[in-house]
Parts: C-alpha cells; structure tokens; sequence
C-alpha cells in the first residue's frame, strides 16, 4: 500500500507506538493521585509542555486536547470577546474554524471572511482592509490544509497588532507543526493549534499553545487539569507520544523538506502539462493539489486505490460534504472543477512510491479520459 493522504492522517512512528504500550501496560496510573508512580506521571506530563514549548520557542502555555478541532474551537469559543464585535477568519480556513465561526455569527458577533487568492493564501492587502479597532479575534491557519500554501502569519498578526494591539490572533498550525519552520514568539500569535495525529503521533492528542498574558475560560469543568482550563483525566500515553513525535519531527524539518519538495517537484514533472497544478509562491512540501480535466477526483481516487494508491480528495474532515468553496477559490474552469485530488507526504514516503504512483495516475486517468469522451 502507497498512502499519500498524509494530510489526513499519519501512520504512527513505531517509538510512539512503544510509548503508548508502556504506559497502558505500565504508567496507567491517574496523574493527579498523591502516590509515587502518578506523582512521576504528573512530572513526565509537565516535562512534556516544557519541550513542547522550547520546540516551537514559545512563551506562555501549552494546553493539551483531544485534537486539533477542539483547540480551534477552544480558541474561538473560550477568549473574551465583546459582545456584537468584529471576528476575522479566511474563506477557507478548516471546517474547525470554519464553522465555529459560523456558530459565532449566529451569536451576534461581525463575523468577515478574508478573501484568498487562487492558490488559497490570505491577499494581505484585504485583509487590511477587514481590520478594525473593533476586531476583538483573528484566526487565519498557517498551511492550508487542502492547497499546501503558506500564509505569512508574521506579517498578518502585525498588520492586526497596528491597528488594534489588543486584538487576539489564533493561528490553526496543524499542518505547519513539524513539517515547516515554527518560532511562536516570532510569528506573534497569541493562540496556536496544533495536532499529533499528523506528525505519526496517536490520534486523539493535540495542542493549544496559549501566550503569556492571553486569559482563556474553561469549557469544561472538573478535576482542575491542565491549570483548570480542560478539566479531564490527562491522556498520558498520548501526551508523551505526542511530544517524541512532535520533537522528532522538528528536528528533521529542514531535511524533510528538501527530501519530499524533490518528491513534489518529481510528481509535477512526471505528470506532464495536461494538469491544473496548485503552485503557490510559499508552499508546504507535503502537500501538492491539482486538478485534472473531464474526470471526478473521487473516481479517479478509487481507480488509483485499485493499485494500493491512497489519496485524497481535500479536507477529511469534510470529504462526505459536497466541495463547493475550492475550485471557486483556484479559479478552475467548469471542465477542471471536479477533478480536485490533493496529493500528502510524510516522512515514510519514497521516490519508488512516487515513481509507482505517477504510473497508475497516467494509466489510470489516460483510460477514465477515454470512457468518458466515449
């Protein structure tokens, strides 16, 4: 099986793996017990937010979740915003984002969309115009989860700080985590999510880093874990893999990304001219989009899984739900604008891998082409 739906979802690293099992065998203690094993699961937890922060050189807390959806949702739901005020998101942001925001609109906040250009990055020059002294919350993710592209999250949470310095900006980064350079301190941002279920950590583990200063209300109401703020039972195998996975993968982001844009570039070249490539100007190396002509991505998807090929087709999290936003915002023509197929690296990925899927996507869409043309 060739999976390249990474994006997704990834395969376990076999260390994490072997944390999980140890703790479920070994440390299943309670963390907030007073005897000696949960009093040292407690300490192993608290070591664990201390690399997590040096790793992405944050300054303030991380807040440990089930995923990447609820630290969004955390994000957005539990910061104090005033009542009726103004709330920017992009028009593709993730379905976590996406519809939380939504949801928030419904209440009575201004809730604006931020345009994107035909690669699906934030146009920096309307975003500036969205802003206002009355914009309480931003939320514009860093890698787009269906494009690859890069927004300049830097540049953005200055824009948003110059006008009103008190507005809080929350970047979605489950896509960035580990597969492109993260300083927090640098970026500014004052909330950031990200997920260990696509960096080979289990699912059901995630983070919401939290700067210093930055006041978030509890949703749930408990124990009093993670300093009162997710009050539950800390998933301890979870969280220690999770940090392994994270640490691991921002050690071997600047090799990992070489490595898989040469895949990326390899998939390009080899496909030919034939195809609607999503080229953006700063881009993740794990993930390439196209679209190809006359044929439906999720035909073509099946075809390919005939030869053990795993892609997808956009957003997991929305793959059941009709796609109606993304060829609008690439630009497609009518003839393209069903064949959307997003292509995911990770670091199990090969060049063989690659070389066997340029095939069967040739073969395969060659003979979809000529049934459908009659």
């Amino acid at each position: 099986m060739i999976y390249l739906d990474n994006a997704s979802t990834t395969k376990p690293l076999d260390k994490c793996i072997e944390i999980v099992n140890e703790c479920l065998k070994e440390d299943f203690y309670n963390p907030s017990a007073l005897y000696g094993p949960s009093v040292n699961l407690s300490r192993k937890i608290k070591e664990a937010r201390e690399i997590i922060l040096r790793s992405l050189r944050g300054e303030g807390n991380v807040i440990f979740t089930s995923s990447g959806t609820e630290s969004d949702n955390t994000a957005l739901f539990c910061t104090k915003k005033p009542n009726g005020s103004r709330i920017i998101v992009s028009i593709n942001e993730h379905p976590a984002v996406f519809n939380a925001a939504m949801e928030l609109k419904q209440r009575g906040y201004d809730v604006v969309f931020c345009p994107v250009d035909n690669t699906g990055r934030v146009i920096e020059s309307e975003f500036s115009k969205l802003m206002t002294k009355e914009t309480s919350l931003v939320s514009i993710m860093h890698v787009n989860n269906e494009t690859g592209s890069v927004n300049d999250i830097k540049t953005l949470c200055s824009i948003a700080k110059s006008v009103h310095p008190n507005v809080l900006f929350h970047s979605d980064g489950v896509q960035a985590v580990g597969k492109i350079k993260v300083n927090l301190t640098d970026l500014g941002v004052d909330l950031y999510s990200f997920s260990g279920h696509k960096i080979h950590a289990p699912k059901g583990v995630a983070g919401l880093y939290v700067r210093s200063g930055v006041n978030i209300r509890p949703y749930l109401f408990g124990g009093g874990q993670e300093s009162g703020l997710r009050s539950s039972t800390e998933n301890v195998p979870g969280i220690l893999s999770f940090c392994y996975a994270l640490t691991e993968a921002v050690t071997r982001v600047r090799e990992e990304g070489e490595r898989l844009d040469g895949l990326r570039s390899q998939i390009i070249k080899g496909i030919g001219d034939s195809f609607h490539v999503v080229e953006p100007i700063a881009h993740s190396p794990f993930i390439l989009c196209l679209a190809v002509p006359y044929v439906r991505g999720e035909v073509l998807l099946h075809s390919l899984e005939s030869h053990g090929i795993l892609v997808g087709t956009g957003s997991a999290c929305s793959s059941k739900k009709t796609q109606k936003k993304l060829p609008g915002i690439l630009g497609l023509s009518e003839e393209y604008e069903n064949g959307i197929i997003r292509i995911s690296f990770s670091r199990f990925t090969t060049k063989d891998d690659i070389d066997y899927f340029i095939n069967a996507f040739i073969l395969e869409y060659n003979k979809l082409l000529k049934y459908v043309k009659g």
